[in-house]
C-alpha cells in the first residue's frame, strides 16, 4: 500500500465568501491549521494546496507549512489534486477541502480504515447518498494518470471523473460533516 500524503485544498478564489475560506476561524484556529492537525496522525506529511497569490502571502508571512502551488490554470479543485500528483505521483493523497468545517477524526478514521488501495480512490457518498464526494477522499497513485487524461479531454470535475472509474464508496458516519460553507449566510446558519 502506498504512503498517504495529506492535501488540504485551500487554493480557491473564495469569491462567494469574500475572504479566504482556509483562514476562517471555526475551532479556535484557522481552518487550514485545524485540518492540518486533524490529518497529521493519518498522513506521512500534510500539504496545503495553494494558488500563487496565497503562496506569496505565506512567504511574506514566513509561514513554514509545506505547500504545493497550483501548477495549472484549471478551474476548481482539480488544479490542486493534479498538482499534488505532479509533485509526488507515487503517493496516495488524502484530499480534504478547506470549506468543510465539520469534518472530524471520526470521518477521517472511517476513510483511512475503509481504504481499498486496489481501487483508484476511496471516497464517501455525497450528502445526498447518491454520488461520490470528491473533496474528502483518498486518491491512489494510479488515479494521477486518469486525472491527466480526463483534463486533456476537457473534463475538470473530480466528481465526474470519479463516477466513470472503479472506486470504493463508503458511507460517511455523520453526513453533516460533508457540509460545505461557501458564503457568509451559510456560515451564519451553521452557527460556528
Amino acid at each position: 500500500m502506498s504512503k498517504i500524503n495529506g492535501l488540504i485544498l485551500t487554493g480557491g478564489r473564495s469569491t462567494r465568501m469574500g475572504t479566504d475560506k482556509s483562514q476562517m476561524i471555526y475551532h479556535g484556529k484557522t481552518q487550514r491549521d485545524h485540518l492540518t492537525e486533524l490529518l497529521r496522525p493519518y498522513c506521512s506529511v500534510v500539504f496545503w494546496s495553494v494558488n500563487t497569490t496565497q503562496e506569496t502571502e505565506l512567504e511574506v508571512a514566513g509561514k513554514l507549512q509545506l505547500r504545493i502551488v497550483d501548477r495549472y490554470d484549471l478551474p476548481g479543485p482539480i488544479n490542486g489534486i493534479l498538482s499534488a500528483f505532479a509533485y509526488d505521483p507515487a503517493a496516495a493523497w488524502l484530499v480534504v477541502a478547506c470549506d468543510m468545517p465539520l469534518i472530524s477524526s471520526k470521518s477521517i478514521d472511517t476513510l483511512v480504515k475503509g481504504r481499498n488501495s486496489a481501487k483508484l480512490a476511496t471516497v464517501f457518498y455525497d450528502s445526498d447518498g447518491q454520488l461520490p464526494e470528491p473533496l474528502l477522499g483518498i486518491y491512489e497513485p494510479a488515479f494521477g494518470p486518469i486525472l491527466q487524461q480526463a483534463v486533456a479531454e476537457g473534463t475538470y470535475s473530480p466528481r465526474q471523473i470519479l463516477i466513470q472509474q472503479d472506486i470504493h464508496l463508503l458511507t460517511v458516519p455523520d453526513v453533516r460533516e460533508l457540509t460545505n460553507i461557501n458564503n457568509p449566510e451559510e456560515r451564519e446558519k451553521l452557527g460556528l
